[in-house]
């Protein structure tokens, strides 16, 4: 059963937005699925004695539309998934994968040796992996 409803504003909005409110673009957009953000791709950190692992969901994409950056402290995965195209002849009946440009960055807990870094993409999962500085590793300490 399909029904119809009519948007009502709960307040007067004073400027001319053509209808919508500022936020109303921004939420159709996440809501729609349309590209009008940046999208931060979800993530899984772990770390274990020797190194931080960083796993970022980024199906669709492929290792040449992906930058990886490390600053400060702070680890960047950026990129893009390209859009579909059709061919001439052909038109969407449903188009709900997303497209454009997405980025997510994470605070590293400790310091990692930067010229070791690794990462892969395989089956729409980046796996990175950063080992730990020397500094930033556990030290057993010997009494005498």
């Amino acid at each position: 059963m399909l029904v119809r409803v009519h948007r009502q504003p709960l307040f007067d909005f004073p400027f001319e937005t053509g209808g919508e409110w500022p936020f109303d673009t921004l939420l159709n957009g996440v809501l729609s699925g349309t590209d009008q953000m940046v999208r931060r791709p979800r993530v899984n950190v772990r770390e274990d004695e020797n190194r931080y692992m960083i796993s970022a969901e980024i199906p669709g994409v492929v290792k040449e539309d992906v930058k990886i950056s490390v600053q400060d402290g702070q680890l960047t995965v950026a990129g893009e998934r390209k859009k579909l195209s059709l061919p001439e002849d052909a038109g969407w009946l449903r188009n709900e994968i997303h497209f454009g440009g997405f980025a997510r960055t994470i605070a590293l807990p400790g310091e990692v040796n930067v010229d070791a870094i690794t990462a892969e993409l395989r089956d729409g999962i980046l796996s990175i992996t950063l080992p730990k500085a020397e500094a930033a590793r556990a030290k057993e300490i010997r009494v005498s």
